[in-house]
């Protein structure tokens, strides 16, 4: 179930926080862009940024440059369910003002939209931003925020060793929740609603 989202990881995602944070309305959720040699798809990108949204948080989606800003009908459909809980997504291309204060970060990579099938044109851009790695450095400037990642991930690349096996991560929480999800998906499918 992944084409341009992911509900069942979403949906893994959200019983992982709320099982950490408890109720989730006014967390700050960083969204952050990380490095990756290839450039990977955008559907747990926008999942994780439409749903942090619908659950009342304020989220910042952190990326290097306008061009990793995620489809416009997923940053809208975020700016309209943040605003009807009195929240905001932010934008932010500046990497010490977004993690500030973060109680939630997630890390992904993506494409950037404009270079879509342009692999070649995009690959000394994304090369530039390898700073973009989730570190000790930028994790100390947030409240204490949890750690998260969709799995598989290159370590060292997307996050650092210290921060993936610190006690914030709670990457493996969220795979776990995959079999629970999917198990309610299929059940929920299957039942007889006569």
């Amino acid at each position: 179930m992944e084409t341009i989202v992911h509900p069942c990881q979403e949906l893994a995602h959200i019983m992982a926080l709320e099982g950490q944070l408890g109720p989730l309305d006014g967390k700050k959720y960083l969204l952050t862009w990380s490095y990756h040699p290839k450039p990977l798809n955008t559907a747990v990108a926008n999942s994780a940024l439409t749903i942090a949204a619908k659950f009342g948080m304020d989220v910042t989606l952190l990326c290097p440059t306008p061009d990793y800003v995620l489809d416009e009908r997923y940053m809208e459909q975020a700016r309209a369910d943040a605003t009807a809980q009195g929240h905001q997504v932010t934008i932010s291309h500046d990497i010490e003002e977004a993690y500030v204060g973060a109680d939630v970060v997630y890390a992904k990579s993506w494409g950037a939209l404009p270079f879509f099938g342009k692999w070649e044109s995009e690959k000394p851009i994304r090369d530039r931003y390898r700073h973009f790695i989730v570190d000790e450095q930028k994790m100390s400037l947030t409240n204490d925020a949890l750690i998260s990642h969709c799995l598989p991930m290159r370590r060292n690349l997307i996050m650092t060793d210290a921060v993936f096996d610190g006690p914030s991560c709670f990457a493996y929480q969220e795979a776990e929740n995959r079999l629970h999800v999917q198990k309610a998906i299929m059940k929920s499918l299957l039942s007889d609603k006569n």
